[in-house]
């Protein structure tokens, strides 16, 4: 029995030494960073020279790999699902932590199924209109929708996304019924305004800045907590509205899949934070309308991860979204 004990005992610390080394040798292969975003305008902006900073840190390739669909479910579910030896990595996003909320059956937990790395950014949406409308507040907008019940297309980036919430939670608060349009990807939306098919919708200021910049968009109000400085004549929804659940941060994070090794989320840590500071990312947030954000430790990012998780809990069950 001893002996068999003894064995046992010195194959867990042979694992255990194996397992170190290999995170202390980490990276020795090239690393893939899923995306929830397409290729052009919004978050590519600053994620394609984040991994060319990031692969020049690691002296590995960093392939940036979209994965769009689902409101930007699928690229955390291929990562949760992947192992946990840090070469699978994933964008994650605030919508990630609502659609299991909503979506049960969505077939993940960004919280418990993921390893916090690093927050890289936050930002708030803006409630845009097409700039042809005699829309130009946010009551204008809901007298509208007051007047014609059921006749308002807003769009969002899929069931369960933040700009799906806040605009759910404007028709709750407001007293108003509008119509849900889900797309494949935030990028579709601003089209489909500017086209007619969508009367408004919440963006992520990333997507909506150049089209507000060229006067094709026009915003009524954001989901900041004080109005931003490129906004500062516009009011945040919690003026209007008089609900501190509509302070709303958008925010774009990286991690990996659980049980990823310690000394490997420390190393993309530090990495990370390092290649987010360099000029050219700084450049791409810039483009982008998103501010650097990083997180101080890993484990600060994991208990922020866990607060928002609470906070949009509380905002699904105040929008009236039902779980499907």
């Amino acid at each position: 029995m001893e002996t068999t004990f003894a064995r046992l005992a010195v194959a867990a610390l042979l694992a255990l030494g194996s397992t170190v080394a290999t995170a202390q040798d980490y990276p020795v292969k090239p690393v893939v960073l899923l995306t929830p975003f397409p290729p052009g305008a919004g978050p590519d902006l600053y994620m394609r020279p984040l991994t060319v900073k990031l692969a020049e840190r690691l002296g590995q390739p960093v392939v940036l790999e979209s994965k769009v669909g689902a409101g930007g479910a699928l690229a955390v579910l291929q990562a949760a699902r992947s192992a946990p030896d840090g070469y699978t990595l994933t964008v994650i996003t605030n919508a990630n932590l609502i659609q299991p909320i909503v979506q049960p059956s969505i077939g993940y937990d960004a919280v418990a199924q993921l390893e916090q790395i690093t927050r890289l950014n936050a930002s708030s949406s803006v409630l845009v209109v097409p700039s042809t409308t005699q829309i130009r507040r946010v009551e204008d907008l809901v007298a509208l929708a007051k007047a014609s019940p059921g006749k308002l297309n807003y769009g969002s980036g899929g069931v369960g996304t933040p700009s799906h919430l806040a605009a759910a939670m404007l028709d709750s608060l407001a007293g108003v019924q509008t119509v849900h349009v889900p797309f494949k990807s935030s990028n579709d939306v601003v089209p489909a305004l500017l086209r007619g098919d969508l009367q408004y919708a919440f963006q992520v200021i990333s997507f909506a800045a150049p089209f507000i910049r060229t006067g094709k968009l026009r915003v009524l109000a954001t989901t900041a907590a004080t109005r931003p400085h490129d906004f500062a004549d516009v009011p945040t929804m919690n003026e209007v509205l008089k609900n501190e659940l509509f302070v709303q941060e958008s925010w774009t994070g990286i991690a990996a899949p659980a049980r990823t090794p310690a000394l490997v989320i420390r190393r993309l840590f530090s990495e990370i934070t390092k290649a987010s500071a360099d000029p050219s990312v700084q450049k791409g947030m810039e483009a982008a309308s998103v501010a650097l954000a990083t997180s101080e430790t890993p484990e600060q990012q994991s208990a922020y991860v866990k607060r928002e998780s609470e906070k949009w809990r509380e905002i699904v069950k105040l929008s009236g979204i039902k779980a499907e």
